[in-house]
């Protein structure tokens, strides 16, 4: 086949087929997560996320995790946070220990603490037991719902399999959809001039008729810039038809957003497709920062109970972190919390650094031996990279991160847009499909009339 403009238009139209109904999902979803947190606590108001501020302070985190296993021994704690906020419930991650009657894992309830006094709270009312998490839907439950149709269709692999080619499809369909919106290339002055003065009519004077021209002969004697051809598709003409109402909001609506509409649908990729298509590429296209010793390797055997402590593992993440910031010359901020994985034996020391593009999520660790307390690796080893920046903005900017509730609104409107585009695309293209069933009927009712002059 030959790869002219035609070429593009079809394959514009049949991957907008394939993307409309798959992208329509995430776009409504998607519109709603923007707020999904104001949306969850409007939902659950009896889930009480906060407590009063008291004017004494607050018990520190590790003291906290201690009450709490005091308060349920059959539990192990294995991730404490080092940030809560003045009003903020000390909600315990609980990994239950294994019942030695039964060989199981215990099954434990939730676990609250009030911050200032360490008394376990009240948990809030639980959704109805049920072997399908997605159903009955309930208020409980409507926001996991709407995640598992934004991330997966609730199909699982399959699902993210589907939006991840619909994202790799969609972002390179954001370069060919913006090439159809530029003006055809015109024929050169000559051909014009030439073309012109040969269909010219004549006045009575003999002269060439300038009030006698056709449109098309106007359009050719006065030829535009190409800014002045392609200002028409940045622009949606109220009133009109239908049918080029929703053209011009498909096409107009495609330029306007066509940054936002790129970031979406290459971080779509980054989601679902991370090892299999957007590592590979970023590392193409960038210097993509590599972290070393990561991720680390099982042990053997898990080790849940590492020889250094919680309290001291957190002094030890101080003092590595403090060499660190003196080496790579940057600032902590804030420490956000310190976890243990068994699996690895390692400390995970999480903190938010001046390198970091979300100050409410800083993304910086640093990882440490939980026997030994040296240091396997951390963020920091690296240096910035600007295929690592686009990468966090991409991230962040993807998932609502940074920017605050300006950006959750600009969210929720791009998915509004996103959806948009696939009922405007369908609609084209069921018009354009009639227009050529109704032509095709025609030449083939006028090739089956009987000759009467035989």
């Amino acid at each position: 086949m030959k790869i002219n403009r035609h070429f593009w238009v079809l394959l514009h139209r049949y991957s907008g087929l394939y993307m409309a109904f798959i992208l329509s999902v995430p776009g409504l979803t998607g519109s709603i997560l923007a707020f999904d947190g104001e949306l969850q606590n409007w939902l659950n108001p009896e889930e009480g996320q906060s407590v009063a501020v008291q004017p004494r302070p607050m018990l520190d985190p590790f003291t906290l995790r201690e009450r709490a296993l005091a308060l349920e021994p059959r539990a192990r704690i294995n991730h404490v946070p080092l940030n809560l906020g003045p009003d903020e419930i000390f909600s315990a991650a609980l990994t239950p220990r294994t019942d030695p009657a039964t060989g199981q894992d215990y099954n434990l309830p939730a676990l609250r603490l009030n911050p200032y006094t360490g008394e376990r709270l009240a948990n809030p009312p639980e959704a109805p037991a049920s072997d399908n998490p997605y159903w009955p839907i309930t208020r409980q439950n409507f926001i996991g719902v709407v995640l598992g149709l934004h991330f997966t269709l609730l199909l699982g692999d399959v699902g993210r399999w589907l939006f991840g080619i619909a994202a790799v499809i969609w972002t390179l369909d954001c370069f060919v959809g913006f090439y159809l919106t530029l003006p055809v290339k015109r024929k050169k002055p000559q051909a014009f001039a030439s073309e012109v003065l040969s269909n010219r009519p004549v006045d009575s004077q003999g002269t060439l008729g300038l009030s006698k021209l056709s449109p098309t002969q106007a359009r050719l004697d006065n030829p535009k810039t190409f800014w002045q051809r392609w200002q028409i598709a940045w622009k949606v003409k109220w009133p009109s038809s239908s049918q080029r109402l929703n053209f011009d909001l498909h096409r107009a609506g495609g330029l306007w957003t066509w940054p936002l509409l790129l970031i979406f649908a290459w971080s779509s990729v980054e989601l679902n497709l991370y090892d299999e298509v957007y590592s590979p590429v970023m590392n193409c296209l960038f210097d993509y920062p590599v972290i070393p010793n990561y991720p680390p390797p099982d042990l053997p055997s898990p080790r849940p109970d590492p020889a250094i402590g919680f309290r001291e593992a957190y002094t030890t993440g101080k003092r590595i972190l403090a060499h660190l910031a003196h080496d790579k010359h940057f600032k902590m901020l804030e420490e956000n919390a310190i976890s243990y994985d068994p699996a690895t034996g390692l400390y995970q020391y999480m903190f938010t650094s001046d390198r970091d593009l979300s100050g409410s999520l800083g993304m910086s660790f640093l990882l440490f031996d939980g026997d030994t307390g040296a240091l396997v690796t951390s963020t920091m080893a690296v240096e910035p990279t600007i295929g690592g920046e686009i990468g966090d903005y991409l991230h962040f900017l993807h998932r609502k991160m940074i920017w605050g509730l300006p950006w959750q609104i600009v969210n929720c409107l791009m998915g509004l847009v996103t959806a948009m585009f696939s009922v405007t695309g369908v609609y084209i293209w069921w018009v354009k499909r009639q227009a050529a069933k109704t032509k095709h009927n025609k030449m083939s009712s006028a090739a089956n009339m009987p000759d009467l002059f035989t």
